[in-house]
């Protein structure tokens, strides 16, 4: 017996596999139009994380630099032996956290895109991805107790916002005279102190070049001084990597935007841009600065 579309079987209703089908089609046809939706909501949302997270590590330079006569930090453990002369350590009491207290400290060194290392416990200073985090930094004997503390992140440094011992005339072999040395710098707006990356810290200059593929980096732990700006040359936020800047603002900056920002004192802004089709056709698409 029929009864509009539906047949009563042993005194139940049913549907026809038209009807499951069509039902199916539509639930199909919802998901694939809510989905990119909720990822687009999704990625905004690990953003704003990533940015308050900076906005702590911008905080936290600022006060330090405050404590010291308006100073950064050294940043030359190599030299002063004092792992609180490093971001990892130093600035651990400014953002709320013991040395001992590592799992608070790990939800402000991780980027919500970047937060599982791929790295083997055993591997020491080795970098992260676009989407993975660097570390860990295993102890060994290496200057500063900052290395025993097995660190992972996925934030690195601008090396030049640093105030290296005032008798050295070479700063990690780079002349010590374009550090920044203050935070009380003019411009500081486009001078970036700390942002995504793939490594800890590194040292950008205006002649690095940009990433050849998505993700590519020089091999090891040289990346942070051998073309150093790939390291925060990374799509990680729809366009590029969010940064807090000498002034405390946060935002994210483009990928080409990057050598358009002040790293050091006597970086080259205004150079003409790279030739992207032939050095990095895969930065072609993205806006021009």
């Amino acid at each position: 017996m029929r009864e509009g579309s539906c047949k009563i079987l042993n005194g139940r209703v049913g549907f026809t596999l038209v009807e499951l089908l069509v039902v199916i089609a539509i639930i199909a046809l919802l998901m694939s139009i809510l989905l990119p939706s909720l990822s687009r909501a999704r990625k905004q949302a690990q953003a704003v994380v990533c940015q308050n997270n900076l906005d702590q590590w911008g905080l936290a330079y600022l006060m330090q630099a405050e404590d010291n006569d308006g100073k950064f930090m050294a940043h030359y453990t190599y030299y002063t032996g004092k792992g609180e002369d490093f971001w990892i350590i130093g600035l651990l009491p400014y953002i709320g956290v013991e040395r001992d207290d590592q799992n608070k400290a790990r939800e402000l060194f991780l980027c919500p895109t970047a937060r599982k290392c791929l790295n083997p416990d055993e591997c020491n200073r080795c970098p992260g991805t676009v989407f993975s985090a660097w570390g860990p930094f295993n102890p060994g004997n290496m200057d500063g107790d900052w290395w025993d503390w097995r660190a992972k992140g996925s934030y690195g440094m601008n090396d030049w916002c640093a105030d290296p011992p005032g008798e050295l005339d070479e700063y990690w072999g780079f002349p010590a005279e374009l550090a920044w040395r203050t935070a009380a710098l003019k411009g500081a707006a486009n001078v970036p102190m700390h942002l995504d990356g793939i490594y800890v810290d590194a040292f950008p200059l205006h002649i690095d070049e940009p990433p050849a593929y998505f993700g590519q980096y020089d091999e090891g732990a040289a990346c942070w001084r051998v073309n150093a700006m790939k390291v925060f040359c990374i799509d990680r936020h729809n366009g590029g990597p969010n940064s807090v800047f000498a002034d405390g603002s946060v935002r994210k900056v483009g990928l080409k935007e990057l050598w358009r920002l002040k790293w050091h004192r006597r970086f080259k802004t205004n150079e003409p841009a790279w030739d992207w089709a032939s050095v990095a056709p895969w930065m072609l698409p993205y806006r021009e600065y």
